[in-house]
Order: C-alpha cells, then structure tokens, then sequence
C-alpha cells in the first residue's frame, strides 16, 4: 500500500465531520485544546466502560484534568480520592521517583516482548522482587496487564495443572456471590455480581459454580461473626459436593470482597477455606487485584488472614496505576507440575513483561515498604475503625466495616426498602462529592479505598465530610453541590 493510497484510505475511515484539516477534531484537541471542543470528542468518539453508550450530553462529562498526591484536579476544583482512582493508586498520584523511571526506561528499552524466553533486566528484577514480598510463598511470576487477564492466565494455569496430573477432566471453576474478578469472559463468569451477566449472556453454560459469601451483615443474623465464618466456608464445601470435586479445577476468591461492597470476611473464613480445599485438593487462588500491596495492613490479604494460596492474581497497586501491569505467582506445588512437562507453555500476550511497566512497578515498590504498611496497619486503620464505630450511630446506618484502609458503611431505610437504601447510599455519594471528597456508591454502601500516602490531616478530612455527607443525608434537605468549598485545603505540589 503507498503512502497517498493508506492517507487517503484512513480518511475514509473517519466520521464526516472529523475529516480534512479544518475539522480534524483530533488536530483540533492537540492544539488549541478547549474544554468544549475535548467534550464534545469525548461524547462522539469516546465508548466509555460501564458507561451508558447513548443519550448522554456535556452536562454528563466529568474531566479530569491532572493529579498530585491524593488529590484530582476536576472543573478547577482540588478533589481528595477517597477511592485511589478505582482502589490502584496507592502511593498517590505524579510522584517524580516513579514518573522518572518511566521515562528513563523509555529511553532505554521502550518496548520487549517475553515470548521463547527473550528478557529484560527490570522484569528479572520484578520477578524477584515478588518472590521477596510473597516471603517465598510463590515460586515463579508470570506478566501480563490487568487483573482481568491475569484471572484468565490463572485458570488456563489450572487447567495446564491438571492436565499433567492426569486429571483433564477438571474444568468447573468455584467462586462467590458477591465477588468481582474482571471483565473478560471467563473472568466475568467468575464474576458473582449479577448486573454484570445478561448483556453477555454470561457466565458462560456450566463453569462456574458460586458459593455463599462470608458477608455477615447481609447473612449473619442470629449468629456470632466466628459461627458464620465456619458457615459461609461450609457454602463452598456443600457446592464441591453437589458437583463432584474430581471435577473442579479451582477456587478464586478476593481476601476481601472489594467491588462487591467491602466485605470483610470474619477471621476464621479463609483458613477454613484452606482447609476445605486441601480436602478435596482444589487449587485456591488469591484474587489480590484490590486487596495487595498493603491496603490491608499486610503487604497482600492472605498474610492479612492467614492462609496460603496455590496461585495468586494482582495488578492495580502493583504499579499504583502509573502503568497496567498485572502479575500471576505460582506456588512452588504448582511450578514443580508445570516445570514437569517438556513442552512449551502455550499462553502469552503482546505486553507480558512490558520492559516500562516493570520499571515502574520496581519503582512504585521500592516506596511500598515495610514501614509503609505498617503504618496502614497500626495507624490508619485503627482511626478509622474508630470512626466507623462513630458511624455506625446514625440512624441510618446499618453496617460499617473495613480492614487496613479499605472501609465501608452500608445504609439501611426506615421503609425497610432496599431501593431506599440504595438512594441513601447515592445520596451520601453526592453530599460527599459537593464537600471535595471521591468515594464510590456501591448500592446501599458507600465504599473508600484510601491511598497508603494519605497524610493525618487529610485522613481527618476524610472522616469529617464522611460524616457530613451522612447527616446532610439524614437531614434531607435540598442538595448543594457548590458546598464547603471555602475551608478545602490548598494542595501544595
């Protein structure tokens, strides 16, 4: 194809109006890029993810315009996210040490692929550096770009398992209500959160299995939180049952049930849990998409809750979201089998070992230390445990809960209505946005995920426009969006 030929060919491939010089909108945005002219692109070239594809105006658009520390830039107003993006960025944003290594490692090497055994030294480093932090729980990591095919790499390792094994039929996977493991097919069959289902025809016809969550609040009434940890174990135990366990391949469940409302399971779950897959010898996989890299107050939630998986998944934080990289450690049981076969592994995407993503991984981690999670363990967390004891008084509140920096308060109605809940919970969402601060309504439940960096004063904040944000509910008055914007803070770059 000559050069005249593919301009011209690309021209046609652009809607209308977007064509020529005049009116490439593209163009347009580069150079004299104006609020306008950026939203209008937006809203008609832009297929945004769980976004209503039609009928939205510019009254719809939320800009982002830039970041720094805990704080977003929005319509010229500083924001505290209270979520870190969508629970990744855990050091905060812009920070030079991370932004740097980035651009050294463009400079260097700024793309590598990893297939046929082809490496690059940052991620031989990376990979060491998981073994490091998983205390040698896992062997071996695998690269790729987000948690979703980070999941999906999991069970095709699983398959590959037990195929070696000499059990090929173990194919059905296990996971939870409730649970959230990305967006790809396999992973989103995994998926207990039901919205995500029918525009897919999804879960796929007879793979997955969904257990019971360890979710006390909504399931544990007339019983000790211990009872019901042993109980909500016995869920998956009854379902290994019903579908015969020499036929299951794995168990996938997150630490701490992050998009499905900050469940946090009772103490006695996940060694229970163990303890029943070694039992049926069901592999278990740690989905640690949200919950590593020390939102918790240990580096990953199984430490938190003491059990050890046979593979683990991860992303998010791994990079604090300056990069998409996504990891898969497998333990040494698991290696050994896969170590056993002569074969190629057959699996592997264009960006395994991103030579740039490790960099930056390596970078983001040498800021994620020890000291750093000890101080979400033994100061952040405890603060906010208080303050949700505090919140738990309102009337209406019915749930509060969190582990590390990860919390949760769940509203209930006075009509009993499990709508009215869930407008309470949009509302609290709202009054919290009008003071400056990012959280996220998950129904009835307003969830925070806060970075690891946060500052006393900021955490104080936090907290305080929580509590507004709930007493303005409770007082259902007109809303405000313009509130107590003249005490915010200054952020100081």
């Amino acid at each position: 194809m000559n050069i005249e030929f593919g301009e011209a060919l690309f021209k046609r491939l652009l809607p209308g109006e977007a064509r020529g010089k005049g009116n490439d909108m593209a163009s347009k945005i580069a150079n004299q890029p104006t609020a306008a002219s950026m939203i209008e692109a937006d809203l008609r070239f832009h297929l945004h993810p769980m976004t209503k594809p039609g009928d939205r105006s510019a009254d719809d658009v939320v800009v982002i315009e830039s970041a720094r520390g805990c704080y977003v830039t929005i319509g010229g107003r500083r924001y505290l996210d209270g979520l870190s993006g969508l629970g990744c960025v855990n050091i905060g944003y812009g920070v030079p040490s991370v932004c740097e290594a980035g651009f050294e490692a463009l400079k260097n090497l700024s793309y590598a692929h990893s297939f046929g055994g082809l490496a690059n030294k940052d991620a031989a480093a990376l990979a060491a550096k998981m073994v490091e932090l998983t205390e040698g729980d896992f062997a071996k990591f695998f690269f790729s770009s987000t948690g979703s095919d980070a999941n999906e790499t999991a069970v095709k390792i699983a398959y590959y398992y037990w195929l070696l094994r000499g059990q090929p039929q173990r194919r059905l996977l296990l996971s939870r209500k409730h649970g959230y493991h990305g967006n790809t097919l396999v992973a989103t069959s995994l998926t207990g959160l039901d919205h995500y289902h029918p525009q897919f025809g999804l879960p796929l016809p007879g793979l997955v299995h969904h257990a019971d969550a360890p979710y006390f609040y909504r399931y544990g009434e007339g019983r000790t939180p211990e009872d019901f940890g042993l109980a909500a174990a016995k869920s998956l135990e009854d379902t290994i049952l019903a579908v015969g366990a020499e036929n299951i391949a794995a168990f996938f469940g997150e630490p701490v049930q992050g998009t499905g409302g900050i469940i946090v399971p009772p103490d006695n779950y996940w060694p229970e849990i163990r303890r029943i897959c070694d039992k049926y010898d069901i592999l278990v996989v740690s989905d640690e998409v949200i919950t590593g890299f020390g939102k918790t107050g240990e580096m990953f939630g199984y430490q938190r809750y003491d059990f050890k998986p046979d593979l683990i998944t991860m992303a998010k934080g791994i990079t604090s979201g300056y990069f998409p990289v996504a990891a898969v450690g497998l333990s040494a049981k698991v290696q050994e089998v896969l170590a056993s076969s002569d074969d190629e592994f057959e699996h592997g995407y264009t960006y395994c070992a991103h030579p740039v993503g490790a960099a930056i991984a390596l970078a983001n981690l040498a800021i994620i230390d020890d000291e750093l999670v000890r101080r979400v363990r033994e100061e952040i967390a405890p603060r906010i445990a208080q303050a949700l004891q505090r919140f738990s008084g309102h009337a209406i509140v019915g749930d509060t809960r969190g582990v590390g920096v990860m919390a949760a308060i769940e509203f209930k109605a006075p009509s009993g209505s499990a709508e009215d809940a869930t407008e309470l919970g949009a509302r609290v969402s709202k009054e919290a946005f009008a003071r400056g601060l990012i959280g996220r309504q998950i129904g009835a439940t307003f969830a925070l995920i806060l970075p690891l960096v946060i500052t006393d004063e900021e955490l104080d904040r936090v907290l305080s426009v929580t509590d507004d944000a709930i007493q303005a509910t409770m007082a259902d008055g007109p809303f405000d969006a313009d509130l107590a914007w003249a005490d915010w803070p200054e952020v100081k770059d």
